[in-house]
């Protein structure tokens, strides 16, 4: 009984652990930046992150786009992103990115700034 106890615990606490995990990255001065959500530096090392289950990617020009799940680029540069929290997103053959519950540009208005 104790040893089915244990386990369901340590279950709870791993489930948990990845619900609430943060995403966190250097600056270019060593710093440590976190966010909710994946984070990434633009061209110029300014840390920007996605909320809680959302992806952040650098576009063609080097600026972090942002979604509600994760992110892909297109053949053209262009940041595509799950419009499912956690979702994910993938470039196919043809150069067309797929998402799980439809695609949606990525914006930097989804982004927060890294703390």
């Amino acid at each position: 009984m104790k040893h089915r106890f244990l386990v369901a615990c340590w279950f709870l606490l791993a489930a948990t652990t990845q619900a609430n995990a943060a995403d966190c990255i250097k600056d270019p001065n060593g710093n440590v930046v976190c966010g909710a959500g994946q984070c990434v530096a633009d061209q110029y090392g300014k840390v920007f992150c996605a909320n809680d289950g959302g992806g952040a990617m650098r576009d063609q020009n080097g600026d972090v786009k942002c979604g509600v799940g994760f992110c892909a680029k297109d053949d053209m540069g262009e940041v595509k992103c799950s419009t499912k929290p956690g979702g994910g997103a993938l470039m196919d053959s043809n150069g067309k990115v797929k998402c799980l519950g439809g695609c949606q540009s990525g914006k930097r208005q989804l982004c927060e700034k890294g703390r």
